[in-house]
């Protein structure tokens, strides 16, 4: 995903890149975001469909945020567009250009978040990841790219599609946690979470993936786990097929 703002007011600008910093750490989610100084500065640099969501202060020098806008909509009526101001008088004329939403500055943590997440619905899902420190390195993996977690004394083991492990010195359920709630994780047995995209079978006592790796699982679940892995690649080719068949 990709984002804009528009602000000819550099500390306005500043505060609405640090919000949006405190959001994708917040939400663990990555987008990229260029900032403009004026309309003329976007306009200039500006390719129809580059933004998913476009931030827009109404009231600055030289082109205003409304005419931005309008010259913006002649060619690109696909990003969502979300102005900035501090008042309220141009809100009727924010929906002729078809604004979603109108903040009030100074920006408020709360209703940005409420609206990034408002927004967020609307756009095709981004790719989620997780962040780490791993031998005194800070790491962000996306969760695609994962393939099985293990617990290990008080730390975690975290294998990616590489093959790369990476040693975290936390609790297995707490790092896991934001995990949990992936359709594509599958707990096989205690203190050991797989990426089902990454699993070519069960045997009666373990998990194959793969990479070729075997990961015991807990022997009385295996029915449901290997049921569960079924269930899962039925409905992620079900999905696909259903993408592939979209009308253009």
């Amino acid at each position: 995903m990709r984002f804009a703002i528009i602000d000819d007011l550099d500390e306005e600008r500043a505060r609405a890149l640090k919000l949006f910093e405190e959001y994708r750490d917040a939400r663990h989610v990555s987008f990229l975001i260029d900032d403009f100084s004026s309309g003329e500065d976007f306009l200039a640099s500006f390719v129809p469909y580059t933004y998913d969501i476009i931030f827009m202060d109404i009231y600055m020098n030289g082109l205003s945020g409304m005419e931005t806008a309008q010259r913006l909509r002649r060619t690109d009526r696909h990003s969502l567009l979300i102005f900035l101001t501090s008042s309220e008088d141009h809100m009727g004329d924010a929906f002729s250009v078809h604004a979603f939403d109108y903040l009030l500055k100074p920006l408020n943590q709360d209703r940005l978040f409420t609206c990034l997440d408002d927004s967020m619905k609307l756009l095709p899902k981004p790719e989620e990841y997780l962040s780490f420190t791993s031998n005194g390195l800070e790491m962000r993996l996306f969760y695609g790219n994962i393939v099985v977690l293990q617990v290990s004394g008080h730390s975690t083991v975290l294998m990616d599609s590489t093959g790369k492990e990476y040693s975290v010195y936390s609790a297995f359920s707490v790092f896991t946690k934001p995990l949990m709630d992936d359709s594509r994780f599958l707990l096989v047995s205690r203190g050991v979470l797989i990426n089902m995209d990454f699993i070519s079978g069960f045997t009666a006592k373990t998990c194959e993936l793969q990479n070729g790796l075997t990961v015991p699982i807990t022997i009385r679940k295996q029915k449901l786990l290997e049921q569960s892995w079924h269930n899962y690649t039925f409905t992620k080719l079900h999905h696909q097929a259903a993408e592939r068949t979209k009308p253009l």
